[in-house]
């Protein structure tokens, strides 16, 4: 909690006011997202899951599902960070579809050039793909934008809320105290858990709050013991008495 980056920050008026700034705008974009999307964040996703297959094949963005074969004409996988995995598909009559995945497992991984997959068409976007038995969703597929949005919240509200408090609660002082310091420490820890939370528990909401609220438990009360120990005066050794006053 005392570290030099925390302590740095508002040992400095400058770096504390950006610290204020960036933390009132996470507040802000967490609510407005929170408030924008989480509302009808899964009416997509539920017109896809309830979507009718298709009786004949659809002549432009139809609300049915229609599934048809395609051919593997290229994939390009990658390791940038930056960038996604994609697989190149043409379908009977010629046309060209890129599709794009989160993830090679399961049908991306083993696929080839030449290879066939029997592709899901909705509302003219390819969302799904399906090969030996497998199947993967494609980026264009619709997801729980409201799990992901209050995960979001979850990660930048807490956290711009805390940072926030601390810069404020600087500014207003002529030096940063140990609990201004354990109270940014605590936001940062809360940032960093909210990041690392989703890896593991993938877009569960219950999961990765669940993961979330440990760490900051734990954060929370590092931070305690860190003020409370530097608020104790360390003991002064006593001197020895002179050898005339010993009885």
């Amino acid at each position: 909690m005392s570290s030099l980056s925390t302590r740095g920050i508002l040992r400095s008026r400058a770096g504390t006011g950006v610290m204020l700034v960036v933390g009132v705008a996470l507040v802000a974009l967490g609510v407005f997202l929170s408030l924008r999307i989480a509302p009808g964040g899964v009416r997509d996703l539920h017109a896809y899951q309830a979507a009718p297959r298709c009786t004949a094949a659809p002549s432009g963005e139809a609300e049915c599902r229609w599934t048809q074969t395609f051919t593997v004409s290229d994939i390009r996988l990658t390791s940038s960070r930056s960038d996604v995995d994609r697989a190149f598909l043409t379908d009977g009559n010629g046309g060209r579809w890129e599709t794009e995945y989160a993830n090679r497992k399961p049908v991306l991984t083993d696929l080839k050039k030449g290879d066939q997959v029997t592709g899901t068409v909705w509302r003219g976007r390819l969302t799904e793909i399906s090969a030996n038995g497998a199947s993967q969703r494609t980026q264009a597929a619709p997801a729980d934008m409201r799990t992901r949005v209050l995960i979001l919240a979850l990660m930048v509200v807490p956290s711009g809320l805390l940072a926030a408090v601390a810069s404020g609660w600087r500014l207003v002082r002529r030096a940063p105290t140990p609990g201004m310091v354990a109270t940014l420490g605590v936001a940062l820890g809360m940032f960093f858990a909210g990041l690392f939370s989703p890896l593991i528990g993938g877009e569960n909401l219950w999961t990765v709050a669940a993961l979330w609220l440990t760490v900051a438990a734990v954060m929370i009360g590092a931070a305690r013991y860190y003020v409370v120990h530097k608020r104790v005066p360390e003991a002064v050794p006593s001197s020895p008495a002179p050898a005339g006053q010993r009885r």
